[in-house]
């Protein structure tokens, strides 16, 4: 709501995208990363708070208004505040008292109590065996001389509720108004809790909130009272009346046995108090259950639209538990803090909590469906909660400053509500930041929400162009595409149950008078003003509790049976309230002490003398079930923890050495999606290495075939991981890597010219994919290594500059289109796609690309098979085109860029509605021409939850489609980049050198051959020649964390370096260079090289070719 509100000043409603290095968005970021890689600890700390304040609350909270714990609300609406409608109005009744007082906190004593029942029956006359019922008749000759107590109690309720009826509450009544049975009495407290129940003629029970003021509790029992207080309730034309102020005039005299306040015995200042007891009507449940209804429906229609989302009814259930836990865990420190929330119904509770809670917990929910699925499960939990942590904050700030304001101009009753809430939703928030990422951090991890992203279809089927499809309010609501957006729903349900709250408690009045009332409020004219301060029942003798406090503590119980005798058929009644009597007994200590009312609720106390063992143990048991049931549910991710199982404890950025192979620079390396990496030395060795097995290698080396396959040009691997291809002078050798022996061997031409590229292509009848050699020439070599044949193709007639090969997945190709193309660009900026006809053979077409003045020639090309696309690089323009129709889908604006420096990634493919393709967002990276900076540009949808859609923009579309034009680019620079490239996963990585040698120290090395240090000063050089190489990497959002490269790596096998090596992509999320002799593999977050997670990877990215797997048994053909 409050983004609606600044609306004027920003501009739009939407909530700010803070910089990813703002102080806020930074701390939420960080902690989020911290609470996902330790998601048990965070679990327990929630759980330990939860524990702490659900425990104690069935102890602090009571249905019997005598044992010194909190009252439950009930099924009504409750009050007892100052009259705040016409002061002009004729009470319903009239209450009168008398307070009697001993020494500080004695007022049980005997001589009080005898003192009290003088004083009673000074002003009510006798009282001893009080029974009203049938007195004599009265012939009503007088009504202010009462000849007998008879003739009084002609006048009681009991008899019949008249203009003239009264009673009496005292705790005189506990002994039949008997001085001998009080002065025989040995055991007063004991009878003062055994008589709490204990009614009086018209049916009030004697509680001791009505009957004691200043009530000190222990163990559920009262221990001690400050004045006993004796109420007289009468109708206005009471005689009882008359005659008690009359009376008590005449008490004036007796000041040699008390003081008496006022001093002339005459009260006449008075406050109009409203009792309430209104229960909860049929209106009220239809609303409520409305409420829920919908609450309800929406929060199983949310859950069950997120398609990436296994386990809904495990977050449902953990919705329904963070919501329940702050609720019970906001009861339990208002009852701490003697909030009274009996004043409105308990069904109210839930509901604020639920609706404002909600839009928290979906808004997290679905920032993390919105990272990629690729990304650790820690930097999506930390960059979803980055977004989403301020936005939360803020709304949660938004609701307590509401709620502070609606505080100062409602009613008392409300008022506590109020204060309830804001505990509630301040809870609500700590459990969302700590038990509900927690949880969402286990589900992810452990239900593979990356997997089901990837693998779960579309469910919307593909619109014909003319569909013209309307989005119903219902989704419309859903997808935040409603006029009134759920954003503000919680706030708005909020504030209207609050004000709808304060409309109970002044139901009879108009609109206008409403109004009125809360202009006067607004206005700072408090309730309290309305009366002169001499009116208010307060009189300074160190009272426990001053009459004012008194009567606001009065139960609702109360107020019911006291409604039944004056007002049977209402809910309420109004009371003219006279300022009490106070009589203190002479000689007694008012001075107050450590047994007076305690600041916490007397329950409480009890609790920590009686509970604190078993709650110790409790909390104990629950830290411990709950962490033996985490170890169980993660038992597959702990078991092998020293491995990379657990990623997500580890750091972003991981560094490990492939050491223990060359003795001498490496110069070429090949890798595959498997984690198998080929890479051949100047100490004449090819090593494979397999980083499954934790960078276990050996050498290409058969004993039976004495194979020498220098000089090495080129290498690949085919995309089963089963054959290395090495590309010598005049021939290409195949090494089985399974097997460790050589297989068949091939001449090729080459004129001692290496060639543009060499790699696998793709025959779905060969065993041994054909390897592709393409020469700068523009002629192309395909040779079937089986059969010793070639099969040539000129490409183009112009030398090329950048070859690339395309290979498309089922789930993306097109019917009746090739598989496998070739795409190349050349010196004179055409472009050419080279691609297999339905014979089997190759044919070159050439693409006509439309060209700008500025932007004519095509300098470089960039696959993006899971697209269907490609893209082709010009000066100052990077153009999406479609590879089957040629068309340009868009053209990117870009800084002039370093030749073949491009490189893309994007998110996995989706089917919008329209049933056009795509994405959550698209990235570009490249080296820019001037500084040499590194360059990433981000394309996202403007709106969350929209998809960027491919559709011709004059095509109907729907809502969440966004097209490319109305995209939001982000743009970030890395200086000084090295050497770099674009993962799989949505990061940039590179290796840079930061420092320069040191000063009197010369390092002799020659091209491509790097000295060992022998001696100890070269030993120290070297330390700080390996330190200057540090790492980067930037994520698709502009987080940059950089890290030393061999931090605390430093052997004496490592090679004196100037220059990085072969730089290479390897798996999904790692990338491995040759740094002297020692090949580094640099991870970020976790890279499993799992076979199936890579098949479903190559529909997503770029650069991918077509993974065929093959049955292991032909893989064993022997040549």
């Amino acid at each position: 709501m409050i983004w609606y509100l600044l609306y004027p000043l920003r501009g739009t409603t939407k909530p700010p995208t803070l910089e990813p290095k703002h102080p806020l968005r930074y701390f939420f970021t960080r902690y989020g990363r911290e609470a996902s890689q330790h998601p048990v600890i965070t679990l327990l700390i929630s759980v330990t708070v939860a524990t702490i304040l659900v425990y104690p609350f069935p102890f602090l909270y009571t249905n019997n208004f005598t044992n010194g714990a909190s009252n439950l609300p009930h099924h009504v609406w409750t009050s007892a505040q100052p009259y705040d409608g016409d002061l002009a109005v004729s009470p319903d009744v009239v209450m009168r008292s008398i307070w009697v007082h001993g020494s500080y906190m004695r007022a049980l004593k005997p001589n009080v109590l005898q003192t009290a029942l003088q004083l009673q029956d000074a002003v009510l006359g006798p009282t001893i065996n009080f029974n009203p019922r049938n007195p004599p008749e009265f012939d009503g000759s007088s009504t202010t001389d009462f000849a007998s107590p008879s003739i009084r109690d002609q006048f009681h309720a009991i008899n019949g509720v008249s203009n003239s009826s009264w009673f009496f509450h005292s705790p005189l009544q506990y002994w039949d108004c008997d001085g001998q049975k009080i002065a025989e009495d040995q055991d007063i407290i004991g009878t003062v809790n055994a008589n709490s129940e204990r009614t009086t003629s018209v049916n009030v029970t004697l509680r001791h909130s009505i009957v004691f003021s200043g009530k000190r509790f222990e163990d559920h029992r009262l221990v001690a009272a400050d004045a006993i207080v004796i109420t007289l309730i009468h109708m206005k034309d009471s005689p009882v009346g008359e005659w008690w102020e009359r009376n008590a005039e005449q008490l004036r005299h007796g000041k040699g046995s008390w003081e008496l306040y006022p001093v002339d015995g005459r009260s006449l200042s008075s406050t109009l108090y409203e009792f309430r007891f209104q229960p909860v009507s049929l209106q009220d449940d239809i609303l409520l259950g409305i409420a829920y209804t919908l609450t309800m429906v929406y929060l199983i229609l949310s859950l069950t639209r997120m398609r990436a989302l296994k386990s809904r009814f495990g977050l449902l259930c953990a919705v329904a538990s963070q919501i329940g836990v702050s609720i019970m865990s906001s009861f339990t420190i208002c009852a701490i803090l003697k909030i009274d929330l009996s004043k409105i119904p308990r069904e109210a509770y839930p509901l604020v909590v639920l609706s404002v809670g909600l839009e928290n917990i979906f808004r997290l929910i679905n920032a993390v469906i919105m990272t990629p699925p690729e990304v650790p499960t820690t930097s999506r939990i930390a960059e979803a909660l980055g977004n989403t942590g301020h936005i939360a904050l803020a709304g949660v700030s938004q609701n307590l400053a509401i709620l502070w304001m609606l505080s100062k101009v409602v009613s008392p009753g409300v008022r506590s509500f109020c204060t309830f809430a804001a505990i509630a939703i301040t809870f609500d928030l700590f459990y969302m930041m700590t038990f509900f990422v927690a949880v969402l951090t286990i589900d992810v991890r452990r239900l593979e929400l990356s997997d089901s992203l990837s693998r779960t279809p579309s469910p919307t089927p593909r619109l014909a162009a003319s569909d013209n499809v309307k989005t119903g309010w219902t989704e419309a609501l859903l997808k935040d595409d409603a006029p009134i957006s759920t954003r503000v729903a919680g706030t708005v349900v909020m504030i209207s149950f609050i004000l709808t709250a304060q409309w109970h408690f002044f139901d009879n009045e108009s609109f206008l008078q409403t109004a009125s009332r809360f202009t006067r409020l607004l206005n700072s004219t408090s309730q309290r003003s309305r009366y002169n301060a001499s009116s208010l029942p307060s009189i300074n003798v160190n009272q426990a509790r001053t009459p004012t406090a008194w009567l606001k503590l009065q139960d609702h119980e109360t107020a019911h049976e006291v409604i039944k005798i004056v007002k049977p058929h209402a809910y309420s009644y109004v009371a003219r309230v006279y300022d009490p009597l106070v009589f203190v007994l002479n000689g007694s200590d008012r001075t107050p002490t450590k047994h007076g009312i305690r600041p916490f609720l007397p329950a409480v106390y009890d609790f920590a003398r009686h509970q604190s063992t078993l709650f110790i143990i409790v909390v104990v048991m629950a830290i411990t079930g709950v962490s033996l049931l985490m170890n169980y549910l993660l038992w597959d991710k702990n078991r092998e923890g020293s491995n990379d199982d657990r990623p997500e404890d580890e750091p972003l950025l991981i560094s490990k050495n492939l050491a223990g192979g060359h003795t001498l620079d490496v110069v070429i390396m090949a890798t595959s999606d498997d984690g198998i990496l080929a890479s051949a030395g100047l100490d004449r060795q090819i090593r494979i290495w397999d980083l499954q097995r934790g960078g276990a290698n050996y050498i290409v080396h058969d004993p039976e075939q004495l194979i020498d396959p220098f000089p090495v040009w080129k290498m690949a691997i085919d995309t089963d991981s089963n054959w290395l291809a090495i590309l010598s002078a005049d021939r290409v050798l195949l090494w089985n890597i399974p097997e460790q022996r050589w297989g068949p061997a091939m001449r090729v031409a080459l004129s001692y010219r290496v060639p543009k590229a060499f790699f696998f292509g793709h025959s779905p009848t060969e065993l041994i994919d054909p390897i592709i050699v393409v020469h700068q020439s523009g002629w192309m070599s395909e040779l079937h290594i089986e059969g010793n044949e070639v099969q040539e193709l000129q490409i183009c007639r112009t030398p090329l500059v950048c070859v690339s090969p395309y290979s498309e997945q089922g789930g993306t190709q097109l019917k009746d289109s090739p598989s496998f193309r070739i795409i190349t660009t050349s010196r004179r900026g055409c472009v050419h796609v080279a691609s297999l006809t339905d014979t089997m053979e190759w044919v070159s077409d050439e693409i006509l690309c439309p060209q700008s003045f500025d932007n004519r020639d095509v300098l470089s090309v960039l696959p993006l098979p899971s697209l269907s696309s490609f893209l082709a690089v010009r000066e100052q323009m990077v153009d999406l085109i479609d590879i089957s129709t040629h068309n340009i889908t868009h053209s990117f604006p870009v800084d002039s860029m370093l030749p073949n420096t491009l490189r893309c990634f994007h998110s996995t493919r989706r089917r919008p509605q329209c049933g056009s393709v795509g994405l959550a967002y698209l990235a570009l990276a490249y080296t820019g021409r001037n500084g040499g900076n590194c360059v990433l540009q981000v394309y996202l949808p403007r709106r969350e939850g929209d998809t960027i859609c491919f559709r011709d923009p004059e095509s109907p579309g729907s809502k969440t489609c966004c097209l490319w034009k109305d995209t939001a680019e982000k743009k970030y620079e890395i200086e000084n980049p090295g050497t770099w490239d674009a993962l799989k996963a949505p990061y940039v990585v590179g290796v840079r050198k930061i420092g320069a040698p040191v000063a009197g120290e010369t390092v002799e090395s020659v091209t491509g051959l790097r000295r060992r240090g022998k001696l100890q000063h070269r030993s120290e050089h070297r330390q700080h020649e390996e330190e200057s190489w540090e790492v980067w990497c930037l994520s698709m959002y502009g987080e940059e964390i950089n890290m030393p490269l061999n931090r605390n790596e430093i052997t004496q096998d490592f090679l004196l370096v100037d220059d990085l090596g072969p730089f290479v992509t390897l798996g999904n999320r790692s990338i491995a260079l040759g740094l002297g002799n020692v090949i580094k593999v640099i991870t970020v977050g976790s890279e499993r090289f799992d076979k199936s997670e890579n098949n479903n990877e190559n529909t997503r990215f770029v650069g991918m070719t077509a993974s065929r797997r093959k049955k292991a048994h032909l893989a064993k053909r022997l040549y």
